[in-house]
C-alpha cells in the first residue's frame, strides 16, 4: 500500500454521541464570540482533510486549535508526518482539490461544532505505474517533461470524471477561536507514542520509520509503517523484540496485528516494507509518554545444499 493510500486509511474515526460532546467536553480557552465573516466549519474541516490527504501538513496545521498547538508545535507535528514537498506535493494537491466532503450530522453551538462527514476522493489507481508508489523522492527526481505528462495523465482522469476513489467517514470536533473555527483533536488528553529501532553494531539493517511519533486516544487503533533493507550481500534472518520505556507501560499496549513476529528472511541488498497494528488501552500516563523499542536481530541464513545421489 502507497505512503498516499496508508494516509487514506491509516486514521480512524471517532463517532460519539452528539449531545455528549457538549454536556461533557470543557476546554481551557475561553470561548470566543460568534465572528459573523469566519468561515463556515465544514468549510474548516474540507480544506483540512484536503491538506492532510495530500500531505501537505503544514497547512493542515494552521487549522488546528490553539488548544492542540500548545502541545505540540508545528516543527515536532511536521516531523511526525510523512510531508511532500516539491512536484509530490503539487501532484498530491492536484488529487485532492476533488475530493467531495458531505455532511452526514450536526451539531452547531456558538462556539463549539462536532460534525460527521463523509468523503470521497481520487485515487489515481488507473495511473498506478506512473505514481512511483508515492515515493516522494522519486516523483521530485522525474524530469520536467515526465512531470509535465504525469500532470496530464490526472488532467485525463478528471475531464472523463471516471475514476477509482476512495471514500471515508470522519468525525470532527471544532471549535470558534478569535481567527475562526479551528479543528479540535484534544491533544491534551493524549499520550505520546515513540518509536525507536536498536539495530546490530555490525549495520547489517537499515531500518525506517514512515512515521514514528503518535498522539494516540485510548482505545483508538494506530497504525506504524517501516522498512527494512538488507545492506549485506548474503541472505539474512532478521527477529524483532520488542520493549517498552516505562518497562511496565507495555501493560498497556496490544498488538492488533502484526507483519514482523516470525522471523524475516531478507535476500541480499533486498528491502520488505511491514505494518504493525496496536491499540493503547490506558490509563493517560502521568509522564504522557511511551516508548515502543524495535530490537532487531539479524544472523545469516543456513543454505541447504541439495545432496548429490
Amino acid at each position: 500500500m502507497t505512503g498516499y493510500r496508508k494516509g487514506i486509511f491509516c486514521r480512524r474515526a471517532c463517532v460519539a454521541a452528539l449531545s455528549l460532546f457538549f454536556a461533557s467536553v470543557s476546554f481551557d480557552a475561553a470561548p470566543a464570540r460568534t465572528n459573523p465573516s469566519a468561515e463556515k466549519p465544514i468549510a474548516v474541516i474540507k480544506a483540512y482533510l484536503k491538506a492532510t490527504h495530500a500531505h501537505d501538513f503544514r497547512s493542515a496545521y494552521r487549522h488546528i486549535s490553539s488548544i492542540d498547538r500548545r502541545i505540540r508545535g508545528e516543527n515536532v507535528y511536521l516531523r511526525s508526518e510523512t510531508t511532500f514537498n516539491g512536484f509530490a506535493l503539487e501532484l498530491a494537491k492536484k488529487l485532492a482539490d476533488d475530493m467531495e466532503v458531505w455532511v452526514l450530522e450536526e451539531k452547531l453551538g456558538p462556539a463549539k461544532a462536532r460534525y460527521h462527514i463523509g468523503y470521497r476522493v481520487p485515487a489515481a489507481d488507473e495511473i498506478t505505474p506512473q505514481l512511483l508508489d508515492w515515493n516522494p523522492d522519486k516523483l521530485n527526481a522525474l524530469s520536467a517533461s515526465e512531470q509535465g505528462r504525469l500532470l496530464e495523465a490526472v488532467d485525463g482522469l478528471k475531464t472523463r470524471r471516471q475514476w477509482i476513489a476512495f471514500e471515508g467517514q470522519e468525525t470532527f470536533d471544532l471549535v470558534l477561536e478569535k481567527g475562526g473555527w479551528r479543528i479540535f483533536l484534544d491533544w491534551p488528553s493524549r499520550t505520546r507514542i515513540l518509536f525507536e529501532a536498536r539495530q546490530p553494531r555490525s549495520r547489517e539493517l537499515e531500518v525506517k520509520f514512515l512515521r514514528n511519533d503518535f498522539l494516540v486516544k485510548i482505545d483508538d487503533p494506530f497504525q506504524i509503517d517501516f522498512t527494512i533493507k538488507n545492506r549485506t550481500d548474503r541472505e539474512l534472518i532478521v527477529t524483532l523484540n520488542h520493549l517498552f520505556e516505562p518497562q511496565r507501560s507495555g501493560e498497556n499496549v496490544d498488538m492488533i496485528t502484526c507483519g514482523s513476529l516470525a522471523p524475516l528472511h531478507l535476500a541480499p541488498r533486498s528491502t520488505q516494507s511491514l505494518s504493525t497494528n496496536y491499540v493503547f488501552r490506558g490509563p493517560v500516563l502521568k509522564s504522557s509518554r511511551l516508548s515502543i523499542i524495535y530490537g532487531f536481530t539479524a544472523r545469516p541464513a543456513v543454505v541447504e545444499r541439495k545432496k548429490v545421489p
